[in-house]
């Protein structure tokens, strides 16, 4: 992690039936995941943990797109200060992304060439503590504007996100 990073606030931590599997930090089955701001970049560091492998020693593939997903959805939220829904993901697995290669980077940027008001599309790359790229996502969100993000998906708003100082 960079001296630039700034912790994302978790606004949904500690609330009612907030389960999230991705970033709750209290559900003991799920991902936990952090995130950071790095200028205008989303990051995350990770620990691969046993009962998320594949084969063994090798985290699965479906783990790996829901990080991707994860990190992708909280740049929407920290970023664009907004909400939005995936609309389309596409992986590629470079080489595989072993638990001993721990803890993994993971890093999102929005290709703003191809974003817009209502779709925002987001790279995201996973790689071992060594440097070795595991996979890169492009992810595409639909997104909404803050007041229907609010009225629709329960969002806080922009500044609930803000990070940490």
């Amino acid at each position: 992690m960079s001296t630039q990073a700034r912790k994302v606030r978790n606004p949904y931590a500690g609330i009612g039936e907030y389960n999230c599997f991705g970033c709750d930090p209290n559900n003991a089955a799920g991902l936990r995941l952090e995130f950071f701001l790095e200028g205008e970049t989303v990051t995350s560091i990770w620990s691969p943990r046993r009962e998320l492998e594949g084969y063994p020693g090798v985290i699965h593939g479906g783990i790996q797109a829901t990080l991707a997903d994860e990190i992708g959805g909280w740049y929407v939220h920290a970023v664009l200060g907004t909400a939005g829904m995936t609309r389309d993901l596409s992986i590629s697995y470079h080489e595989p992304a072993r638990s001993e290669d721990g803890p993994f980077r993971l890093e999102a940027r929005a290709d703003t060439s191809l974003s817009n008001a209502r779709t925002a599309v987001i790279d995201v790359t996973i790689s071992g503590a060594g440097g070795t790229l595991f996979s890169t996502t492009r992810v595409t969100y639909a997104v909404f504007s803050e007041g229907v993000a609010k009225k629709r998906l329960h969002f806080p708003g922009r500044e609930a996100f803000l990070p940490e100082e």
